[in-house]
Formats: C-alpha cells, structure tokens, sequence
C-alpha cells in the first residue's frame, strides 16, 4: 500500500473544529461478532475436521481420485490445477520479510530502508506462493494436486503503478511471478488491467488447459478505502471510490476473465480492519518514528495513521467504508449465483476474520510496521484454506494467532461451497 493523499484542509479544520465534536464508535461486523472468545488454545475448537501441522501435512491422507467435476458446485479443492490471483502489495507479500538496519534509525527512517530491502516476496504470498517450506495455499494444495500452474516464487524489488492503479499496464512481471498478477499500490479500479494485461495472457503462455479448474483469489480494496475513507457514499452524485463503484470494478475484472477462461472459482477476500494496525503499533518503541511527538508518520495510509481526534474519526470512516464495500461486492456475487453458470463459481472470505487487534506485532512488517509479515501470511494462508469448504457462517470465524498454524485436512465429501450468499439471505 502506497501513501495516499487526503485533503490537508480537512485535516485541519477536523483537528481544529469537527472531530472533537464527533463521538467515534466501531461499526459492528456480524456475524462474526458472535465468534469472537469462539477458540480454544489450539485455535479450530468449532472448526471441524483433522487438524496437523504444516511439518506433518503428510499425515493428512491423500483423497481418492475422482474425475474432473463438471459443475462449480461439485469443485474440491483437490481438483484445483492451477492457482491465480488479483490483488495489491498485500497479495504480492510487498515487505513480508526484511528489517531496518538500527543505523538508519532517524528521522523519517521508515522512508529510508535500504533499497535492496524493498522487495514483493511472491514466493511467500499467501495466495500464490510457493517457495520451498512456505506455509501458503498453494504449498497446502500441493499435498493433494502436487502439480499446480501459477505459482510464485522468489522476490524482486516492487512492480506498481504509482499508487494510481488506473486502467493502464503497469511494470512487467517476471517469470517466477506465475499467475500473481497483483500491482503493490492497485485500486480495485486496476483490477481489469490486471486481467487483460497479464493474467490472460500468461494463461496462454502458460498452456492452462480449458478443462481443468482454475483457483483465483482476489485480495483488494485496501487502498481504495485509504483513499477514499473520506469519500460520501452517494449513489445520487457518483464519487471516485464508492462501494457501488468498487464492487463493480472487482465485477468487470471477473467477468472478462470469464470471457477468455473457463472453470473459475474466484475466492474474494473482504476487507481487512486496517485501521486495527494504529492500535497495534500505537505503543510499540519499534514502530515509532524517531524525532516525531507523532506515534505514527502517516505515509502509507492517512486514513489509519492520524493520530488525535482527525485519526479518530478517519478510522471510523474506514470502518463504515470497509463494511459498505463489502456489503456491495457480497451483492455482486448473490448476482453471480443467480447466473447459476456450471463453469463458474465464487465464494467470500470477510477480512474481518483476520483478528489483527489482537495479533502480535511480529504479524507486520519489521520494515514498515504496517504491511503484513511472512507470520501474517502463513497465518492468513492456513486460516483461508480451514474455511475453504466451510458454511458462510463459519467464514466469519476469527483466524487465531497460532504458534504453528494447524491446518485442516480435506475430507472426501468437502466441497466450495457455492450459492452460500443467496441461501444466507434466504434464511
């Protein structure tokens, strides 16, 4: 995530006249709210099945093989051959490892980190990644479908597009990059870049087959809401980053990769509580600009990061725009399920199951306390992949901050759980 920009005279006028004025309360995100003293130590009381360790995924027996599915709703996530994703810095793993070196710790070190520091650690992403020991989705997979396409490995210095993420190609991908196609500093608006510009194409190149079942997880949405937290949700005079505009831009992104690639399931991953990470580095020495009386220095997300009564109340707007941004994208899919379309399926994971208020500080990047760790991934990884084939419900349970992640094995009659949506509302 890139530094977005926000009006300085707002700020002002809030700091100086608004938010004092302004009682500040966190919207509430249910059900989730129902799960939260849900686990136990080990973290998956109330998820079902066999849980290992990532060291002992071998213990999880292997399934029967079976033919390929013909329709989305008889899909296992054994009978997924390739992996994909969308998505910004967070879905590229941008500083999931590195640290500041003490003797750049001054004013404004966080923007003076080493260049060679600065790297996307896609072999580490939780979506894509595929290094050697890396507790990842696709790394998880691999136990039952070892030969997967798309995935990622390595890492090399960012590809980004200015933060601006408009519908344009930005940077070119390397080869260890497989079918991450993510931008670090994307909108949701650039998502359709993504698509055309290089997902399609690299499918082509890759020689994915038409028949075989395609994973792709789309994780976006948190710059668009540190740019737009301040945004009126207006569907009478249409601004730049409304929850209508952005679940439609997650929309034309799918829906022309639907055009050109049979046999989807697209995993959309809601909106992580950014603003949860102020409360988490807030007294933390480590995370403290030297020489500021600031807890923070707001670069990478304004909206988050303010301290005093501005901060306040920009972390409720995000909040409110991160629920409302939900809410719309959770529409388009119930749209989705209506199409009832055989070769095509998509499911929801809400971000607010990642729990980072109560994480430890080892969950964020030791370079910029802000982007989320290797810890973070793996954790994230094995949280995404427990629910995978779980109840829409179950999603909303918290992902626990395990000391070694447990990992649920796949059990023969699991499947992705599509029209999960529809039938929530229905009941």
């Amino acid at each position: 995530m890139l530094y977005d920009t926000l009006s300085l005279g707002f700020l002002l006028g809030c700091i100086l006249f608004i938010c004092p004025r302004l009682s500040v309360s966190r919207p509430s995100y249910p059900p989730s709210s129902d799960f939260s003293d849900s686990t136990n130590n080990n973290g998956q009381a109330d998820l079902p099945g066999k849980f290992v360790p990532f060291s002992q995924l071998s213990e999880c027996p292997i399934l029967p093989p079976r033919k390929a599915p013909k329709n989305a709703k008889d899909v296992r996530p054994d009978d997924f051959k390739v992996v994909a994703a969308l998505g910004d810095s967070i879905t590229a793993a941008l500083l999931a490892r590195g640290s500041r070196d003490d003797s750049h710790l001054h004013f404004l070190s966080r923007t003076r980190v080493q260049p060679q520091k600065i790297a996307e650690w896609r072999g580490l992403s939780y979506a894509t990644g595929s290094d050697e020991n890396a507790i990842t989705i696709p790394n998880i997979l691999k136990h039952y479908s070892p030969n997967l396409t798309g995935t990622s490995t390595g890492r090399h210095p960012p590809i980004s597009c200015l933060g601006m993420g408009w519908d344009i190609g930005c940077g070119l991908h390397p080869a260890e990059d497989g079918l991450n196609a993510a931008i670090s500093g994307s909108l949701a608006v650039g998502l359709l870049s993504q698509v055309r510009d290089y997902l399609i194409p690299k499918m082509i190149e890759l020689g994915v087959q038409d028949e075989d079942w395609k994973y792709v997880n789309i994780g976006i949405g948190a710059n668009d809401v540190c740019a737009y937290c301040l945004t009126p949700n207006s569907t009478i005079f249409p601004m730049s980053g409304t929850p209508k505009q952005f679940a439609r831009n997650i929309q034309k992104a799918v829906n022309e990769l639907r055009l050109h690639v049979p046999n989807i399931i697209v995993n959309i991953v809601g909106l992580l509580r950014v603003s949860d990470i102020y409360e988490l580095t807030l007294k933390d020495p480590y995370c403290r600009t030297p020489g500021l009386p600031l807890p923070h220095l707001a670069l990478e997300c304004s909206c988050a990061l303010l301290p005093g009564p501005a901060g306040d109340y920009t972390r409720q707007r995000m909040d409110e725009q991160g629920k409302a941004y939900d809410e719309a994208v959770l529409e388009v899919i119930r749209e989705w399920e209506e199409e009832d379309d055989p070769s095509f399926g998509a499911i929801w994971q809400p971000g607010t199951a990642v729990d980072l208020k109560n994480y430890p500080i080892e969950a964020l990047s030791k370079i910029d306390c802000f982007h989320p760790s290797e810890m973070s991934h793996q954790r994230v990884a094995v949280g995404l992949w427990n629910r995978l084939t779980l109840s829409y419900e179950d999603k909303f349970r918290p992902i626990p901050w395990e000391e070694e992640p447990l990992i649920r094995c796949l059990e023969e009659d699991d499947r992705i759980r599509i029209g999960e949506i529809t039938k929530h509302l229905r009941d």
